[in-house]
């Protein structure tokens, strides 16, 4: 296993103490930003996303408000558990995907200046997407509707285009994504599912409790220290909720935030991953699935 935690005061899933919010009015969005960018090809080994130094990711992150938990790594890519949510590092591929009230956006000009500096030029194509929110009120900056995001994408790529699948006044899914005739070449796909008003009894399993260890973690997951888990006294899934049986090959990092919230990347080969984030509360529960794997039904 390649693959270290960190102990940070990072700001969990959920934090019902402490708050200027009552307990009737705190909220917390689990439905996350997420953005996806292609560089076109260099085919030169020090051009690599992944040689992006850590000091200059935290930089970035604690510019729209999270940080970096754990880091899980392995030849094709590099993902990072965050305070809110996940990023994968791969050759040409950066995916950030932040949940709360995090501003992703605020980002977006910086990744692209790291990515200049490692010696990519050419953007591929970009991905940028988003359930609609239960608060968009409570969003900071561009954050709280589509159209003030869509403004700011617009300023950095003069060929963008912004859809709406689903309700206007309902559910719905954003899509940013530029208007090109080819884009990325290689195979790839994403699947996501995403969940909300959900069971409690089945999202209690996703609450800290006092005797959470990380030997324990590795038994309650995998019944195997064997198995390889990046091992961080952070991390709870009981076996029960069936995550380790999705892939057993993947390489795990999962983090469970106190009092609540479950954090997981997977990484598989040849650029595989798979991720998964928590937020229990029955007031606002939801859940987000991740992947790029394919497979046959």
């Amino acid at each position: 296993m390649n693959g270290h935690s960190l102990s940070v005061g990072a700001a969990p899933m959920c934090n019902t103490e402490n708050s200027p919010q009552t307990e009737h009015t705190w909220h917390y969005e689990g439905a996350e930003k997420l953005l996806e960018v292609w560089w076109k090809p260099v085919n030169k080994p020090e051009v690599d996303l992944r040689n992006i130094k850590r000091e200059k990711l935290v930089k970035l992150l604690d510019k729209i408000k999270c940080e970096i938990v754990s880091e899980t790594r392995t030849e094709d890519q590099v993902a990072y558990v965050l305070s809110e949510s996940s990023m994968f590092l791969s050759e040409r591929r950066f995916i950030l995907k932040t949940c709360g009230k995090t501003t992703l956006l605020f980002a977006m000009e910086d990744i692209l200046k790291l990515a200049r500096e490692i010696g990519f030029e050419d953007v591929e194509d970009i991905f940028y997407s988003r359930k609609n929110f239960l608060r968009p009120e409570l969003q900071v900056g561009p954050h709280k509707n589509f159209e003030d995001e869509v403004s700011v994408l617009d300023k950095i790529f003069p060929n963008g285009a912004a859809y709406v699948l689903g309700r206007m006044n309902g559910d719905c899914w954003y899509l940013y994504t530029l208007d090109v005739a080819l884009s990325v070449q290689e195979p790839d796909q994403t699947l996501e599912i995403l969940m909300s008003d959900l069971d409690r009894d089945v999202m209690a399993q996703f609450y800290k409790t006092d005797c959470t260890t990380a030997e324990e973690v590795s038994e309650l997951i995998f019944g195997s220290d064997e198995t390889d888990v990046t091992r961080t006294a952070a991390v709870k899934t009981p076996n029960k909720t069936g995550i380790s049986d999705l892939l057993p090959e993947l390489k795990i990092d999962a983090v469970l935030f106190d009092p609540c919230g479950y954090s997981m990347n997977g990484l598989l080969p040849n650029g595989g991953y798979v991720t998964i984030h928590v937020t229990p509360e029955p007031e606002f529960s939801y859940v987000s699935f991740e992947s790029n794997v394919s497979r046959v039904s």
